[in-house]
């Protein structure tokens, strides 16, 4: 009898640590169904991304607002090649969830498109040493949230109209990211000031705006709207106002200015929730395909 009992827990044992190995190194493995989703995706769109043959050009920014022809100018756009897509890079930005909530580290790659809004990123970073990714996404005026622990199952997956317009905000907020987004068909410009312009963006249906805040030396400096959705987990939904900060705008090897910093806030009622930061981001403008 004690010789089976023992030979049962060995073989008990023996399978635990088979089953916690194979899970360890399903872990490690760089294999990854969300993320392989994320790469067909750019991969899709960037074969119907058409390079441009133009440049911008003083003639192009005339019916612009003045604060968005003064970015054109001070960011050293003019006379440059349009860009069709670019991508954004942050090997280490902080992510929170709530308010009191621990921060995490991620790691955050975005893809931007120009001919249409089109928004693809990406986050990795891992929970008490098991692997979460996010996959946020603008394709075809459809936007989801996603949410993937493990590699397997699915924590949140966020989508509907709110959804919808919150991720062609968010694009809006980032078009000076990839400035050759600003003559599309989607955007349209309303003066206001000197140092403010609205800025609106509709694809079918769903239309979505903000306001953009220039400084005195014409680099654009905020981006707030209060139509874009906070969806949480739990699939609640509120409006508290939203707003994207860019801040050390660094020259690029091409002379072209780009914000290496971004903070993203909610303005809740008892005041404001910084749930994204990131510095030292890499804006790398991509081979268009021709």
């Amino acid at each position: 009898m004690r010789k089976g009992l023992k030979n049962k827990m060995l073989w008990i044992l023996c399978s635990v640590m088979f089953i916690v190995i194979t899970i360890i190194v399903f872990f490690k493995i760089p294999y990854s169904t969300t993320k392989n989703s994320f790469y067909a995706d750019i991969q899709r769109h960037s074969e119907h991304t058409i390079a441009h043959s133009d440049v911008f050009s003083e003639q192009e920014i005339v019916h612009l607002p003045e604060p968005v022809q003064n970015h054109f100018r001070a960011a050293g756009l003019i006379g440059q090649p349009k860009m069709a897509s670019v991508t954004a890079d942050v090997t280490s930005a902080i992510l929170r969830e709530s308010r009191d909530g621990s921060p995490m580290i991620i790691e955050y790659t975005l893809y931007s498109f120009a001919y249409e809004p089109v928004r693809l990123a990406y986050i990795r970073t891992s929970m008490f040493g098991i692997p979460f990714e996010g996959f946020d996404s603008l394709q075809d005026g459809t936007g989801f949230m996603r949410g993937v622990i493990g590699k397997v199952f699915t924590l949140f997956n966020q989508t509907g109209i709110d959804m919808d317009r919150a991720q062609l905000i968010t694009y809006l907020g980032e078009c000076f990211i990839i400035p050759t987004s600003l003559f599309g068909e989607h955007i349209t410009w309303e003066a206001i000031d000197a140092n403010h312009a609205r800025a609106a963006i509709t694809y079918g249906e769903i239309t979505g705006s903000g306001i953009f805040v220039f400084g005195d030396d014409g680099i654009v400096r905020s981006f707030h709207s209060d139509e874009r959705a906070r969806i949480g987990n739990d699939g609640s939904v509120d409006f508290p106002g939203w707003t994207v900060l860019y801040d050390d705008w660094k020259r690029n090897e091409n002379g072209i200015y780009m914000p290496s910093s971004i903070k993203t806030i909610w303005h809740d009622n008892d005041g404001d929730f910084i749930y994204f930061e990131a510095t030292e981001i890499n804006i790398t403008i991509l081979e268009e395909q021709t």
